[in-house]
């Protein structure tokens, strides 16, 4: 990183991120090196020229190997922060953290199509709405408003 850019001067990563469901369950998944009761939803960056639900798609493919999945919505609210200075650093310095939007997307497939990338996640799990909501509520500065996010999301599609 130059030395006249401060981080506060960068730019935030626009991500999306998927609340998958089935049901009444939803689909959360682990990534390497995360903690062994961290979980989130499926998510990742939007790269130039592409939209939201294309990112989602693409990224959904990616981390659970198929495009069994239908988009029901796109959220309203957002959640930005910033990121740890690890986070920072894995990243480059590119960015100072995230600018998540957020889609709430239905599983039609079997759960035997599920096929995680070992590359990026080592575990994925369906949760009730309880377990779910303790399960991503992390004391992290990369999960700032992360479940407060999430509980807004739920209430505006009303699946909470």
């Amino acid at each position: 990183m130059k030395k006249d850019v401060g981080v506060e001067d960068l730019p935030y990563r626009h991500n999306v991120c998927s609340l998958v469901f089935r049901g009444d369950k939803f689909l959360l998944i682990q990534n390497l090196g995360f903690e062994p009761d961290w979980w989130k939803f499926p998510q990742g960056g939007i790269e130039a020229g592409e939209s939201v639900e294309e990112a989602a798609k693409r990224e959904l493919e990616e981390e659970i190997g198929n495009r069994d999945f239908r988009i029901v919505g796109k959220s309203v609210y957002t959640n930005q922060f910033d990121w740890s200075e690890k986070s920072l650093r894995l990243a480059g310095y590119r960015w100072r953290g995230q600018r998540q939007e957020f889609l709430v997307v239905e599983y039609i497939g079997d759960e035997d199509n599920i096929k995680i990338n070992e590359k990026e996640t080592q575990a994925f799990k369906w949760a009730s709405l309880e377990e779910m909501l303790n399960s991503i509520d992390h004391d992290d500065s990369n999960f700032t408003n992360y479940r407060n996010t999430i509980e807004k999301v739920l209430a505006e599609f009303k699946m909470a």
